[in-house]
């Protein structure tokens, strides 16, 4: 079954959105915040597709918030976290303990 074309939206949103969430996030927050906060950004997304493609009913909405999660988690883990640049971002915009530049 092919993807509609606020799934497609979705997941094109999603691909790029794991550096944004990583400007929120703080390297002190637990694993479980930092996955709620990436669950909240993906229904926000799923809803935000469904909404702004006249979509906005019941499987298409469920649909694009699932398919988010997926690719919000998959490209995360395959793509930013082993680039270095989604922690990068976390450690740079860190309002916690002052960051120290490595061999000071």
């Amino acid at each position: 079954m092919p993807l509609s074309n606020p799934e497609l939206w979705a997941a094109a949103l999603a691909v790029v959105l794991p550096p944004v969430i990583a400007i929120v996030n703080q390297p002190r927050w637990s694993g479980p915040v930092k996955a709620l906060f990436m669950l909240l950004v993906a229904a926000l997304d799923g809803l935000g597709t469904a909404y702004f493609n006249d979509s906005f009913h019941g499987r298409t909405i469920v649909s694009c918030i699932l398919l988010a999660v997926v690719i919000i988690g998959a490209t995360y883990h395959t793509l930013w976290r082993p680039s270095g640049i989604a922690p990068g971002i976390e450690r740079a915009t860190s309002t916690g303990s002052p960051r120290t530049t490595p061999g000071a």
